[in-house]
């Protein structure tokens, strides 16, 4: 009993760490955006030339935030709600319920039908060319690795019309049949979802601008401490999700730190006074 108490008070007590490890990342993240001021696309191109005339290619980086609309000279057409974006996120679900056995301590089988999914389309694209643009220029963005916040646009779940019958779809190109040919699942149906990035729409991009590739662009920063945020939030929205986010794990932090402490003191006393 002890011992069982011990070690679940340093369970607890360690998911409580982790959790006050992932709140003082947030903070990290929520103080940069706080202090990094909005730069204009045109002070970067300006900083960029005068980098260059200096010490050649190749060497130019600055951290900062820009704040503008989403553009590409080839925009894309999002696959389900047909939106002309620079970017799109288009995922089609299988939703069923599979029949399974269950057997208990006294060998009496149950037999039940459970809800199961499977995405079985996951389509993401980028329009070639996509940047940030500002009343003062244009910036490439190299979303690799970014922290991707697009608006849905499409959402619709649709019931299996034919049991036991295929159901066809079409999504990125490429046709899917799919259908119940085994007798212990049944299909419900597909839900369809769908986030993007619209042209024009505003943007706020956190991150370094660069020329590691040999033109000027923003990217994923070298130093991980550093965040790469794409995002169609404010600076505002995203400083409040955080704050709210920081305040949670705060929290849930001290209530697992104490329970594991409370637990790992009364499993001692267990084990000194049997």
């Amino acid at each position: 009993m002890g011992i069982g108490l011990l070690i679940g008070g340093a369970v607890v007590a360690l998911i409580g760490l982790i959790l006050w490890i992932s709140k003082n990342k947030k903070e990290g993240k929520s103080a940069l955006i706080s202090v990094t001021e909005t730069s204009k696309i045109s002070e970067i191109n300006e900083n960029f030339q005068s980098m260059i005339s200096s010490m050649g290619n190749g060497n130019f980086t600055h951290f900062c935030e820009v704040k503008g609309v989403a553009h590409s000279d080839s925009p894309i057409t999002s696959e389900l709600a047909k939106k002309s974006c620079v970017y799109y996120s288009a995922k089609v679900v299988h939703e069923y319920e599979k029949l399974e056995e269950r057997r208990d301590s006294n060998g009496r089988v149950t037999r039940n039908w459970v809800k199961k999914s499977d995405t079985v389309s996951d389509n993401t694209q980028w329009a070639s060319g996509f940047g940030v643009k500002d009343e003062t220029g244009f910036i490439l963005i190299d979303p690799a690795k970014a922290e991707i916040h697009a608006i849905q646009v499409y959402s619709n779940f649709e019931r299996d019309p034919h049991k036991d019958a295929l159901l066809k779809f079409k999504i990125g190109g490429v046709s899917f049949g799919l259908g119940d040919t085994d007798p212990n699942r049944r299909t419900l149906g597909y839900r369809y979802t769908e986030t993007a990035i619209p042209v024009n729409q505003n943007l706020y991009v956190l991150g370094d601008a660069n020329d590691r590739e040999g033109r000027l662009h923003m990217s994923k920063p070298k130093e991980s401490r550093y965040p790469f945020i794409v995002s169609t939030k404010s600076e505002s929205e995203i400083a409040d999700n955080l704050g709210s986010s920081i305040k949670g794990l705060k929290i849930g932090a001290f209530i697992c730190l104490g329970l594991g402490a409370g637990l790992m003191v009364f499993g001692v006393i267990k084990m000194i006074m049997p």
